[in-house]
């Protein structure tokens, strides 16, 4: 499968006669997407740690390619969530005023949450971490990952659940 027919989704279906393009409207509903979603987040939780424990250690010329590995991660967990997810349970949920408010205000969110995690990564990225920066350094990951942790166990416990078949 391409990258963009597990972004977007496959417009095909199987029919006796065999393969036959039928034209879809939207993102169609992918059975096995929630569970690549919190995989995603399992890895996203791995590299943060790697991050943290090469601080610990002093391992700072280690951080800045794990620091590359942490956002591009982020980048495609949050461009599949976004196309994928978002569209579909937007799509599913328009007619229904209070679900789709909540979806969009936690779209919305994540997308600010986004932006700073990837300066924060393109800041430590262009530095040399040193003793000296390590404490602002550790300070501002503890942060993010405070935020992060409480943003997978919200989409895990309730947005996640927003995802049905039509």
């Amino acid at each position: 499968m391409g990258l963009f027919s597990f972004l977007f989704g496959s417009d095909e279906k199987e029919t006796a006669a065999g393969r036959e393009a039928t034209p879809r409207v939207g993102i169609s509903y992918d059975p096995m997407l929630i569970g690549k979603l919190k995989e995603d987040h399992q890895d996203l939780v791995k590299i943060f740690t790697s991050i943290k424990k090469a601080a610990a250690e002093g391992k700072f010329a280690e951080i800045p390619n794990i620091l590359s590995e942490f956002k591009l991660a982020l980048q495609t967990h949050l461009a599949v969530e976004n196309v994928r997810f978002y569209v579909y349970v937007q799509q599913l949920y328009a007619n229904d005023l209070d679900t789709s408010d909540f979806i969009t205000g936690l779209r919305s969110e994540m997308n600010g949450i986004a932006r700073v995690v990837m300066k924060f990564t393109e800041k430590y990225s262009a530095v040399q971490l040193t003793h000296s920066t390590a404490t602002s350094f550790s300070s501002e990951l503890d942060e993010i990952g405070a935020v992060l942790t409480k943003r997978v166990n919200l989409e895990e416990s309730r947005l996640y659940s927003l995802y049905r078949s039509e």
